[in-house]
């Protein structure tokens, strides 16, 4: 539980927008779409060895590697080493400095809104080739939007662990002061649900991360269907009427004492608000569900997952998160073909079935949940039921290479327009300026 945690620490720490690295684009090797030549693996005497950096999940990372070397990779004379590289942000600053140095690794794990970057600038290699040479099946991979794995109509990157924003309900205060313990189902419902908590227990009764830029990516396509950007992913949206809506709903809820807003440096804050019987709401991923039933248990409440309140109109839209493999622009032809050995290896049913069981994060194939250790999790958890079930509203995060810094910029302007008394209007109008810029640069 304990090393769990900790990584589940870093994960709060960037909450899913750990994207802030630069993302290097190398002049002149933008390839996105070029046809990569492949070849099939076959085994020799000698044992490949290939190098996979790991993010998030370190332990189930490190054991399905290990589950690997002793069965197909002992069969096909092929040993992978997982090197843990820290959470999306740091391994992705990480993988950029390999890139012009050269020291790319054959694989590695990234956030899933990571893929075009990657390939814009030639550090991944398109997989359309390799699954052709392997009669790779891609039609399992059916968990979610599946954009964020594509460049254009080509596979650049396999799903690794998916996870969505979900809405954690203290069941036992809800039941305590008369309210569904299943959550409100709409934002209108929502506030007078805060409302109801609010006035039996004199505490704020939901708190927020204001680092979850991608929290607010699901609470804008849900409360007014918008996205964060437009479709061209030109211009930002932020200042649009559903825009100024939601946070105008949200900033009247901080000054009510509905809402807590803690800024990126309050993560124990945020912990602790988290483990309060006392709090009812948290929005968050579902790969930290069972992190939330450890602090729910120490705390003597029960925890249920709702999928986020529906808007006006019923509208509800998720941002699918988590984790890609890639194959790195790097190695010889047989390291790369052994390298997607591993790689169709470890997004099989059975392994994903696995990094899900033993994490929080949903399986990425059909498949799993056909499995008997999926049957067996989603039993002795219906989190995962919901979750499952809120797929149906999933869609893909920003893929252009820019957006980590769009979401540190809105990040690092949201707190304030969220708590201090200023126009909401004029506030977001010059927070679109800024993230234009970035975006038409």
């Amino acid at each position: 539980m304990t090393n769990q945690w900790n990584h589940m620490k870093k994960k709060f720490a960037v909450v899913l927008t750990a994207v802030v690295g630069t993302t290097v684009i190398l002049s002149g090797c933008g390839q996105a779409g070029a046809n990569e030549s492949a070849v099939k693996y076959t085994k020799g005497d000698k044992v490949v060895e290939i190098k996979f950096w790991t993010s998030a999940m370190e332990q189930v990372n490190k054991d399905l590697v290990d589950q690997f070397n002793k069965t197909k990779g002992a069969e096909l004379n092929i040993h992978v080493s997982a090197e843990y590289q820290g959470d999306y942000s740091e391994i992705q600053q990480k993988v950029n400095a390999a890139a012009i140095a050269n020291t790319l690794p054959n694989a590695f794990i990234g956030e899933v809104s990571q893929t075009k970057g990657f390939a814009d600038s030639n550090t991944i290699v398109d997989l359309e080739p390799f699954m052709k040479v392997n009669d790779f099946n891609r039609d399992d991979f059916k968990i979610g939007d599946l954009d964020n794995l594509y460049v254009d109509k080509d596979m650049y990157a396999f799903p690794h662990m998916r996870s969505l924003p979900v809405m954690y309900v203290n069941k036992t205060l809800a039941k305590k002061v008369g309210l569904n313990e299943n959550g409100p189902a709409t934002f209108d419902e929502l506030e007078s649900y805060m409302e109801t908590a609010y006035k039996a227990t004199g505490k704020t009764p939901m708190y927020l991360l204001n680092n979850d830029l991608w929290i607010l990516e699901a609470l804008l396509s849900s409360y007014s269907n918008t996205n964060m950007l437009n479709d061209e992913e030109t211009a930002t949206n932020i200042n649009s009427k559903g825009a100024v809506e939601l946070i105008s709903f949200l900033r009247d809820g901080v000054s009510k004492g509905l809402i807590k807003v803690f800024n990126p440096t309050q993560l124990n804050d945020f912990v602790g608000a988290v483990s309060d019987p006392d709090t009812l709401l948290t929005f968050s991923s579902i790969g930290g569900y069972k992190i939330f039933l450890g602090l729910a248990a120490k705390s003597k409440y029960e925890l249920g997952v709702a999928m986020i309140p529906e808007g006006k109109g019923g509208t509800r839209g998720v941002p699918v998160g988590g984790s890609n493999v890639y194959m790195s622009n790097t190695g010889t032809e047989e390291e790369k073909a052994a390298t997607f050995e591993f790689m169709e290896w470890l997004s099989d049913t059975e392994q994903a079935a696995y990094a899900s069981a033993n994490t929080g994060y949903l399986p990425t194939r059909l498949s799993s949940l056909d499995t008997d250790l999926m049957k067996k999790t989603m039993a002795e958890f219906p989190g995962y039921k919901v979750a499952i079930d809120e797929l149906k509203f999933s869609k893909k995060r920003p893929t252009t290479g820019v957006y980590h810094e769009v979401e540190t910029l809105v990040v690092s302007r949201l707190g304030d327009i969220l708590t201090d008394n200023k126009d909401v209007q004029q506030g977001l109008d010059a927070l679109a300026k800024d993230v234009n810029a970035i975006l038409t640069r």
